[in-house]
């Protein structure tokens, strides 16, 4: 997978803020996919628009599961522990179609 630059400035360095919203060092914040270039194609696929998706949404459960064990709120961890793995296996299952369709392409994917 190509990595990812700010439309705006060149930065391939970016804070995740929510589910759908980035910021980038230079200070811009990033909701649309439009607002990214890959270093290869301007252009996005979908399923490479759901894996960022997913990963940043398992970065967020994950900072959420660090909160509930700081204040010990048993329920809720148990709760965002299992979309934690949800999460996780939608990303690898996302992937596994991802190589699959490349493989199908006749590209490699390494």
């Amino acid at each position: 997978m190509k990595k990812l630059v700010c439309k705006y400035c060149g930065n391939a360095e970016f804070y995740v803020l929510s589910v759908n919203e980035t910021l980038c060092k230079c200070g811009v914040r990033l909701t649309k996919p439009s607002d990214y270039l890959r270093e290869d194609s301007p252009k996005w696929r979908g399923d490479q628009r759901r894996q960022a998706e997913a990963i940043s949404k398992i970065s967020l459960l994950k900072r959420e599961i660090d909160k509930c064990l700081d204040e010990r709120d048993q329920e809720r961890f148990k709760k965002l522990t299992y979309e934690l793995r949800v999460s996780q296996y939608a990303l690898t299952d996302s992937k596994a179609h991802f190589k699959e369709r490349l493989n199908q392409n006749g590209k490699t994917y390494s």
